[in-house]
């Protein structure tokens, strides 16, 4: 196939997000919460982006049995013992306690995940059980639902909550976090539940924001600065095959899709931008689906952004 982009683009690809929910058959993978100097050093790529360490101390008593306490509210397992590892993932920012609860043939059956400060931040049932009780009546059902465990728990749902049926994998209920009228990418509540309402995973992310500019530039300035990348990054024969659709503000994490320069993680602390949208046509479109670039709401810089493919 012939090269439809400019060789800028060899360095897109990379899908950049400030929390990574992966909700599945055999559980919930999460990135959990922490506070921006408990995994401060740049991460390089190539380089180890998590350390585990086992815990055996009295923290590390005190966590398994706040996990015990947790895991009888979100339903009953076998659990006949738990480790606890400190995990430090320097690319997403973050340290956290993993409790992992083992079955008695030493199977791990679930996970809880704690920020240094004590905060539950995720939960998972791992496996399938699927559901055993009466299926919920409807979206309305899996939002009290979720409300009421994530509540049991300590947390307290923000927003407006929306809710996905996913069929024989159950209900996944979110509240996105906003500020001000404006989303945070990435952060919020997210809970699975089975069928039946009971509990699958959990999730909360909650990242730093910078101070919001003196003055925001309109849509119109974000959408030109973006409409010169793109006349420098898509060949001429290509570039009517890109259109910009109607930019809106978020907090987004700055990143090095469109600048390899950048540090090889998504920044900590999010940054307002502009989300200028870019949809392709035509031949452009079989290799590329669209972008999104992310322009600085105060002084008009590129802060990175996402290849849509």
């Amino acid at each position: 196939m012939p090269q439809l982009l400019h060789p800028s683009f060899l360095r897109l690809g990379r899908r950049t997000t400030a929390i990574l929910l992966l909700f599945g058959a055999i559980g919930l993978l999460v990135t959990g919460l922490a506070r921006p100097a408990d995994a401060s050093d740049p991460y390089v790529a190539g380089g180890d982006a998590t350390t585990v360490s086992r815990l055996t101390d009295a923290r590390a008593a005190s966590i398994a049995d706040r996990a015990a306490t947790d895991a009888r509210v979100l339903g009953s397992v076998a659990v006949t013992r738990r480790t606890v590892d400190r995990i430090v993932d320097r690319r997403g920012h973050r340290t956290f306690d993993e409790v992992t609860g083992l079955d008695p043939r030493g199977r791990p059956v679930e996970v809880l995940r704690y920020s240094v400060d004590g905060r539950l931040i995720a939960a998972s049932r791992l496996g399938w059980p699927g559901a055993v009780g009466r299926p919920l009546g409807g979206s309305g059902d899996a939002i009290r639902a979720a409300d009421q465990l994530a509540r049991s728990l300590g947390i307290v749902p923000h927003g407006r909550p929306l809710a996905e049926d996913r069929g024989a994998t159950g209900w996944n209920v979110r509240w996105d976090r906003v500020v001000a009228g404006i989303p945070v990418q990435g952060d919020g509540l997210r809970v699975q539940l089975w069928t039946d309402g009971t509990f699958h995973g959990l999730a909360v992310s909650e990242h730093g924001l910078a101070a919001a500019p003196g003055v925001t530039i309109a849509s119109g300035q974000a959408e030109a600065v973006a409409t010169t990348l793109l006349d420098r990054w898509i060949p001429a024969k290509r570039r009517s095959e890109a259109r910009i659709s109607p930019s809106s503000l978020a907090w987004v994490a700055p990143n090095d899709t469109f600048e390899p320069a950048r540090p090889d993680a998504p920044a900590e602390i999010r940054r307002l931008a502009w989300v200028v949208t870019v949809r392709s046509t035509g031949p452009l479109a079989a290799s590329l689906r669209g972008l999104e670039i992310w322009i600085d709401a105060g002084d008009g810089s590129l802060l990175g952004g996402d290849v849509l493919r």
